[in-house]
């Protein structure tokens, strides 16, 4: 294994965001798995100012004392996620979008890889997993990883905060702009699953759309176990510890 999980570790923050009706379907899994990270200390939930179906949906996850519900108007993604980083104590915060699930161990690998690497920045791989949370492929993950697989040092967020003006590939644009200045690492293991939905913000995006067209194509019997092994296969032969330049970025700094 190339990062041991030899200390627990207990400085890590978690910022979830729900802020659509939609999330609603997924959330209860989502806290369940960030919760239940031992290295999680504390979780601020984001959600809509009028989110009248929360407490109902998190059950006695809400009772836990780690996690802090924060009401916020309805926002550009990069303002929320700002907006939430005034609320984290611990000097390392990780985030997860309300519909995604982190597997377990997670920021234990991640801090462990932080800790021997001196790293500001540590990603992970990703399943693709259907609405229901079936996993369908592997994603390669060569060139920047899901945001829900981030575990970020809190000061460099507030130094390079998110993009408040978009509303969809606020992560990438961060990605760029932080390329040369941060120090990023890569667990190339799987450590999230990542759920595509029918309907989300992101439906518009180019590479949204290739992940739903694998997942739907994925769940057609026979079709859909070929597919798994292919990407399984794929995704072996080219992982790497590093994530690689995308030529459409421009030049690459540094």
């Amino acid at each position: 294994m190339p990062y041991k999980q030899e200390q627990n570790f207990h400085d890590v923050s978690a910022i979830i965001t729900a802020m659509t009706d939609g999330e609603q379907f997924f959330l209860y899994d989502t806290v369940k798995t960030v919760l239940s990270d031992t290295c999680i200390v504390q979780v601020v939930l984001c959600i809509e100012s009028k989110n009248n179906w929360v407490n109902n949906v998190l059950g006695k996850l809400s009772e836990d004392k780690r996690l802090e519900i924060i009401r916020l108007p309805l926002k550009p993604p990069g303002a929320i996620r700002n907006n939430a980083i005034n609320y984290v104590r611990m000097p390392w915060v990780a985030f997860c979008d309300g519909d995604d699930i982190w597997c377990k161990g997670k920021i234990k690998l991640q801090r462990s890889c932080a800790n021997k690497t001196g790293c500001d920045f540590v990603g992970a791989d990703h399943y693709l997993t259907d609405e229901a949370g079936k996993i369908r492929a592997f994603a390669l993950a060569r060139y920047m990883p899901m945001l829900s697989s981030w575990m970020v040092r809190t000061e460099v967020m507030k130094q390079f905060p998110f993009n408040e003006t978009l509303y969809i590939a606020e992560d990438g644009n961060w990605w760029s702009r932080t390329a040369g200045k941060i120090v990023k690492a890569r667990i190339p293991k799987m450590l999230l699953k990542y759920r595509v939905r029918s309907v989300s913000l992101s439906t518009t995006d180019a590479s949204k759309k290739r992940k739903a067209k694998i997942v739907s194509m994925g769940s057609i019997p026979v079709i859909g176990s070929g597919i798994l092994l292919l990407t399984r296969i794929l995704w072996l032969f080219t992982r790497k510890k590093q994530y690689i330049w995308h030529k459409s970025w421009g030049k690459q700094p540094g």
